[in-house]
């Protein structure tokens, strides 16, 4: 009998060094390694992550929620207890009160004139006495932005407290006239009793909230921005992985039913999501004992407002945990194992039919040339109807330009690798993006759901009317050189002594009601010495005799001879008087606003102080200021969508991030073969950066390419005036850029790993 000669075993790279075993012990040792593979398995992981983000996300919205609504609460509790109760019929008021206003670089604000009328009477909210005569209270954020405001309204006698002032970023002036002025006996001067409504007002009572952004539009914003990506991310982390068999042990994976999947997927969802409410959670509960200013916005939240938080907060948020998790568990698939009954294809030894490669859906080019033909046509149209054809259009747009973004990703993408075949790692990536273009679709949606919308919301605020455009233009040209002057009626020595503690080198103009100097009826009268008048342009003749027409006096328009059109008179007519317009003549004689040019850069301020100290409830603006602070107060609510839609396009970036992420390294086992020939962690990053972070530049290109453009035909035909989108898709397409550099940085390491441990070596 010969013998057998022994053939000696080489150990080859991933060889299995003991045989395998059969039996309970087998079971037991590959449900044992089949957990320890789910353990260290990276795209769960990547699932844990989503996880945490949606953790941490739904904290911010929960806690962002409660902000608004407590912030708010305080802000009509304070306002309330400030709005001034007028005396009731037939009762003496204990003081006067009036409410006049003033601005200060397009920002509008309260100037509130009090004056005791018995000496026991409580000062109000925020002040603790009452000024004396010719001395003021000034909000602290008003003397941060306005530093003149310590010596505009007299002297300064402190600061408003907390209590008394809306929010700390209100500005905010009580004053009371200096001696031998008065607050009572005017129209729009109140007797009251006391200060303290019984309940906010429907309108807002003080000018300087005229333009506060109401509770329902944050409440939307959150919903919209922050409630949208909690959503998204929660659907996501419940469908990564749906797809893969389940390798725990089958006493845990089958026959257990709805309730023991449940189970199964409340023990993967509790501590990730627990792990994202608490790190979010934290740092927001911190937040209501510091106070905290919100960016961009400059909005000035106080500890004192945030003080209920400190106990709901935590209570909402665990709430909030427990939803998710039954959400999770609700949402997550039920993965079936294959069971003999499928289908005869699914039989050993049955030939499996070949899936034929799905065409395309043609809806997303539909959409897009729908909405692009809308776009077109509103724009072209213009007005009114022509914005909201141009926002349907943008709408239709946004909604189908992902999947054509991911297709022509993949298919860039294509065309780059197809020429390297010599490159593993090239011909691998590629093959891979060209075979998956949904997922670009999904991973750019951010860019374009968020941006898409900020961008043109951004545009559509920030635009102006025609009246604040023309304004604005105007004012740049008199660069406050030429005011209006209004006051309560006063007699001619007040009006005297307002013209006398103006500069020397200003001049005075007065607008008179009613036609000439023979009272006949007609247009108001701009009267004033001939030098005066020509101070606004050049003079065709002094009309001496009668009034005349402004356009028929001076030679050309000039932006000062414009103003006259913008004041609150209308258009005037033009006579020249034989002295100073303040002096006490019969043509001073009638009630009328003052035209004041000013010889110098500190001009307004000097009238300012002027008409302060001389003239009853003065009120002291530049030709259509109104107009431009209106246009500029509704530009500033753009602030509060960006800071929104910056938190919700973070968390959809990272969203579309984790699911690009997860698709690649589902698609890891592919790699182990030409792994074994170029090992190491540069062929699984070259890998991740065809297959990731070439098609995402494209995708991201296009995508910002696609809603700039939109916007530039917003700006360009709808909103000339609007403010420019390009910063704001810039920092969305660095953003952008560097959460998918992240993701496919992250992604050729996890898969290296992925593939050395499913190739280990033999011990």
């Amino acid at each position: 009998m010969s013998r057998v000669p022994r053939v000696r075993r080489l150990r080859r790279r991933g060889a299995i060094t003991q045989p395998p075993t059969t039996g309970p012990r087998a079971s037991t040792d590959t449900a044992d390694t089949a957990d320890a593979t789910r353990r260290h398995d990276p795209r769960l992981t990547v699932r844990a992550l989503c996880l945490v983000l949606t953790g941490m996300a739904a904290a911010l919205l929960v806690w962002g929620a409660q902000a608004v609504h407590a912030v708010y609460e305080a802000r009509e509790t304070r306002v309330a207890a400030r709005t001034p109760v007028p005396a009731a019929p037939g009762t003496r008021p204990v003081a006067w009160w009036n409410q006049g206003d003033d601005s200060w670089r397009e920002r509008v604000f309260s100037v509130v004139r009090v004056e005791p009328a018995v000496p026991s009477a409580p000062p109000p909210p925020g002040l603790p006495r009452w000024p004396e005569p010719g001395e003021a209270f000034v909000s602290p954020a008003l003397l941060g932005l306005m530093p003149p405001a310590a010596t505009r309204y007299g002297d300064l006698a402190g600061t408003v407290a907390r209590e008394g002032l809306a929010d700390p970023g209100e500005l905010f002036v009580y004053v009371r006239p200096p001696s031998g002025l008065r607050v009572q006996g005017y129209e729009t001067t109140l007797g009251i009793s006391g200060f303290g409504a019984r309940g906010p007002a429907a309108d807002p009572y003080f000018v300087s909230q005229s333009f506060d952004r109401p509770r329902s539009d944050l409440h939307t914003l959150l919903a919209c921005q922050l409630g949208l990506p909690v959503a998204v991310l929660l659907i996501v982390a419940a469908r990564l992985g749906a797809r893969r068999p389940d390798r725990r042990p089958a006493a845990y994976a089958t026959g257990t039913g709805r309730f023991g999947h449940a189970r199964i997927a409340l023990g993967a969802c509790v501590r990730p999501l627990g792990a994202g409410a608490l790190l979010a959670g934290v740092p927001l509960t911190a937040l209501t004992l510091t106070g905290v200013r919100l960016p961009l916005t400059g909005y000035p939240v106080a500890a004192g407002d945030l003080a209920p938080l400190r106990w709901q907060f935590p209570i909402a948020l665990a709430g909030a945990w427990a939803v998710l998790c039954l959400l999770f568990a609700a949402l997550h698939p039920r993965v079936r194992p294959p069971g003999p009954a499928r289908s005869r294809a699914a039989r050993p030894g049955a030939a499996r039919p070949r899936a034929a490669r799905p065409q395309p859906s043609a809806w997303p080019g539909v959409l897009c040339l729908t909405g692009g033909l809308a776009v077109v046509s509103g724009a072209a149209t213009g007005q009114a109807t022509g914005t909201r054809l141009f926002v349907l259009g943008t709408a239709l747009v946004l909604a189908g330009l992902p999947p054509l973004l991911g297709r022509a990703a993949a298919r860039i993408c294509a065309r780059l690798t197809g020429r390297g075949t010599g490159d593993a790692a090239r011909l691998a990536g590629g093959r891979w993006a060209a075979a998956r273009p949904a997922v670009f679709a999904r991973a750019c949606a951010a860019l374009v759901v968020v941006l898409g919308p900020a961008a043109q919301a951004l545009v559509m605020v920030t635009d102006l009317t025609d009246a604040a455009r023309n304004a604005t233009v105007l004012g740049r040209r008199l660069d406050d050189r030429l005011l209006e002057v209004r006051s309560a009626p006063a007699d001619a020595r007040a009006h005297a002594r307002f013209v006398a503690a103006l500069a020397p080198g200003d001049r005075v103009l007065r607008v008179v009601p009613g036609g000439d100097a023979s009272g006949t009826g007609g247009p108001p009268v701009l009267v004033g010495d001939c030098g005066d008048l020509a101070a606004l342009g050049a003079l065709r003749s002094c009309p001496r005799e009668r009034a005349v027409p402004a356009h028929q006096v001076y030679r050309q328009r000039t932006p000062r001879t414009e103003a006259l059109r913008w004041m609150g008179f209308g258009p005037v007519h033009v006579r020249a008087a034989g002295s100073r317009a303040g002096s006490p003549s019969p043509a001073t004689a009638p009630q009328g606003p003052f035209v004041v040019l000013t010889s110098g850069p500190e001009g307004r301020e000097r009238a300012e102080r002027a008409a302060l100290a001389t003239l009853p409830l003065p009120q002291v603006g530049v030709p259509g200021d109104d107009d431009v602070i209106g246009g500029r107060a509704r530009a500033r609510q753009a602030d509060w969508v960006l800071l929104m839609a910056a938190a919700g396009f973070l968390l959809l970036a990272l969203t579309g991030a984790a699911g690009l992420l997860h698709a690649f390294l589902d698609g890891a086992a592919a790699l182990r073969p030409p792994a074994g020939y170029a090992g190491g962690v540069r062929f699984h990053l070259r890998v991740a950066w065809w297959a990731m972070g070439v098609p995402m530049v494209c995708a991201l290109g296009l995508a910002t390419v696609s809603t700039g453009l939109l916007a530039g035909v917003n700006l360009g035909f709808l909103s000339p005036s609007g403010g420019s989108p390009l910063g704001l898709l810039g920092v969305g397409l660095a953003v952008a850029l560097a959460v998918c550099a992240a993701a496919t940085l992250g992604g050729g390491l996890l898969a290296a790993r992925y593939a050395h441990r499913w190739g280990k070596r033999g011990g």
